[in-house]
């Protein structure tokens, strides 16, 4: 299933689009994680590359966004659940995360996680009409943090 907005394409994931979604994945847990945690997680990020085993694992499941063939961000959806949204930092602004959201939220998304550090996407989520339910206790890497539940 494809749907296009403007230039942009949002579609299911595709084998070739592995080594792209593993790229915009690391990309983005550098910019927007790698930041707040310990320099020990980090290292342990580098060495263990769990963005790849997710795409390796997950990919059937992805839906991506593309522009002009470059994939510019990715979903991961199971049931109610958004796993994942990420846009490539490069499109942050660009309308790329609205159109994924839409789309997310379209096929049924209602509960998500968000790091609490992580204003920018909660911020995000709310100007969409997501509550914040509840906050828990988790790790990001080994590094403690707190995670918020957010709910459409």
């Amino acid at each position: 299933m494809r749907e296009t907005m403007a230039e942009l394409t949002i579609r299911s994931a595709e084998a070739g689009d592995s080594e792209a979604l593993k790229e915009l994945l690391d990309t983005s847990w550098r910019t927007h994680w790698g930041p707040e945690v310990t320099a020990e997680s980090r290292a342990l990020y580098d060495r263990d590359m769990p963005a790849h085993g997710y795409v390796d694992a997950c990919l059937d499941a992805f839906m991506v966004a593309e522009r002009g063939g470059q994939v510019v961000g990715m979903y991961h959806l199971e049931g109610s659940q958004l796993h994942a949204i990420h846009v490539a930092v490069a499109e942050i602004g660009t309308g790329v995360g609205a159109a994924l959201m839409e789309k997310a939220e379209a096929d049924g998304a209602a509960r998500l996680d968000v790091r609490a550090f992580n204003t920018r996407a909660r911020a995000f989520y709310a100007a969409r009409g997501w509550r914040e339910i509840a906050e828990e206790d988790a790790t990001e890497m080994g590094t403690p943090v707190r995670s918020i539940i957010m709910a459409r």
